[in-house]
């Protein structure tokens, strides 16, 4: 059959079925008739050329369906490529879930609290089907991570040893090296050690108790018992000690050169009164008193020196020349000295805790009580509470009656604390119109009870001066160290609940 007879007979097909005449309607009905006539038309084999080409698992696939033109070879393909594609990235995100799990799995054990505390946190949002925003959300957290991130605080180890902060493996191994490299010297805590029971020891009073002793020597032999908190506790009430050893050791050799200068002032009044003459042994006085130095000398030197002045006085008592009575300007600078001493004698004597007015414990004694207190809560867990007063319109009744009428309501209510309180309660003076009171071994409620009793009798009391009653009430706040974080926040909240008992109208008790 000739090309002529096939195109005629494919023309003829497409008229006789009514088909469209186009080039791919066309080239099928072609192709077809000189497939039967044994006619080779290379454009007719470009559906087999391309079958060639796939593998034979494709080829097999595409003969089943009955894939005749080159339009379904390529629509098969495409629907086989979406399927693939689809498949493959279910797979590819599947794996990248897991991947993205094991990595934040792996960030949870580096030590690092926050690191650990954000990748759990975000393991269990991570699934195969996140929307994008959710996966945004989750980036910007370690975005936010990765920016904040601050890893100066291991500078803090180089003043101790070189470590090697890029490998926290290798920097636990150079940290125990040096530590052991240290091991038999006692280390940085064997000189700590050594200071610590230095500051322990008295540096004026002449020796220190037992429990001082059994302290330091604890630390001498065990210097690791430095990073024990108890042990830290007990330092801190120790050097306390150490403290009140050394002013009373201060204010008893103020008393006892107070007691010599009161003799040789003594000594030198009966000398000019005998009216003797004697004006060596009256220079020789005064030379010794001018080598008196309060500045340098010791307490040890100090007394030896006025002793011995002391002494030559009484030797020359009786031969002491009435030139002693021109000798005023000596006799001056000795009285200069002994205000000096009596001074210093009079600072010492005010440090010891009491308040001159209401002779009640001054704010120094009270922070004293208050740490035994709270050194009795941690170990023991005894409780105690703290009230504190404030006197109602203070100011109005020093400008309407004066100072002293002042002083006498401040001297008046201390009085009434005492009364009032239990022989283990603390009162003190806390400053100006305030008062404080430690109740130990109460909570709230009894201390609640105890600071209610004292309004309601203040405000039916009669605060008298010079014949004029003054009306007063009181205002109070509660808190108890049970209820609060720590000593100072007792006293914080005894304040805050007094400012709003004194806000709320005054003569009310706050808890």
């Amino acid at each position: 059959m000739t090309i002529q007879e096939i195109i005629k007979k494919s023309l003829q097909e497409i008229k006789s079925r009514g088909l469209q005449l186009t080039p791919d309607t066309y080239s099928e009905i072609f192709c077809r008739h000189a497939k039967r006539a044994n006619v080779i038309f290379e454009d007719c084999q470009r559906l087999e050329k391309f079958l060639k080409r796939l593998s034979p698992e494709l080829q097999e696939s595409v003969k089943n369906r009955h894939v005749s033109t080159l339009d379904q070879l390529v629509q098969y393909l495409a629907s086989e490529v979406m399927r693939s594609d689809t498949k493959k990235s279910g797979e590819i995100i599947q794996a990248y879930v897991l991947l993205v799990k094991r990595l934040l799995q792996a960030v949870s054990m580096l030590h690092d609290k926050k690191a650990a505390q954000l990748a759990e946190k975000d393991i269990k949002k991570i699934v195969p089907y996140l929307e994008k925003g959710e996966i945004d959300a989750i980036r910007e957290h370690w975005n936010r991570f990765v920016m904040e991130y601050d890893d100066s605080f291991l500078n803090r180890l180089n003043p101790y040893c070189d470590a090697d902060t890029s490998d926290l493996e290798a920097m636990v191994d150079d940290l125990v090296a040096c530590f052991k490299s240290r091991e038999g010297s006692g280390g940085d805590l064997s000189l700590v050690a050594q200071l610590i029971v230095a500051s322990l020891v008295p540096s004026i009073a002449s020796g220190m108790n037992d429990e001082i002793a059994t302290v330091s020597a604890q630390i001498r032999s065990n210097p690791e018992l430095l990073t024990s908190p108890a042990m830290m506790e007990d330092i801190r009430h120790m050097i306390k000690k150490r403290i009140e050893l050394d002013k009373k050791a201060v204010v008893s050799r103020m008393t006892e050169l107070d007691t010599i200068i009161e003799h040789i002032n003594l000594t030198l009044v009966r000398v000019v009164d005998c009216g003797e003459t004697n004006h060596d042994a009256i220079s020789k006085i005064q030379g010794e008193l001018g080598e008196v130095n309060l500045g340098i000398d010791s307490f040890e030197v100090i007394h030896a020196k006025l002793l011995a002045i002391a002494n030559s006085l009484e030797t020359e008592t009786r031969v002491l020349s009435d030139e002693m009575k021109q000798s005023q300007e000596d006799v001056t600078e000795l009285r200069q000295k002994v205000r000096v001493l009596e001074d210093a004698l009079r600072k010492e004597r005010k440090k010891s805790g009491t308040d001159t007015l209401t002779k009640l414990p001054n704010r120094r004694a009270i922070d004293d009580f208050l740490s035994k207190q709270e050194a009795a809560f941690k170990r023991y867990g005894d409780n105690y509470a703290a009230v504190l007063f404030d006197i109602d319109h203070f100011k109005s009744v020093n400008d309407t009656y004066g100072h002293d009428a002042g002083d006498v309501i401040l001297a008046s209510f201390g009085k009434m604390l005492r009364r009032y309180s239990r022989e283990l309660d603390f009162v003190g003076r806390w400053g100006g119109e305030e008062f404080l009171v430690v109740l130990p071994k109460t909570d709230k409620e009894g201390a609640y009870k105890f600071a209610e009793k004292l309004r309601d009798v203040v405000s039916k009391s009669k605060f008298m001066y010079k014949g004029t009653r003054i009306p007063v009430t009181v205002s109070g706040g509660v808190a108890d160290r049970a209820s609060s974080e720590s000593m100072e926040e007792v006293l914080k909240r005894a304040d805050k609940n007094l400012y709003s008992a004194k806000a709320g109208g005054r003569n009310r008790i706050v808890v």
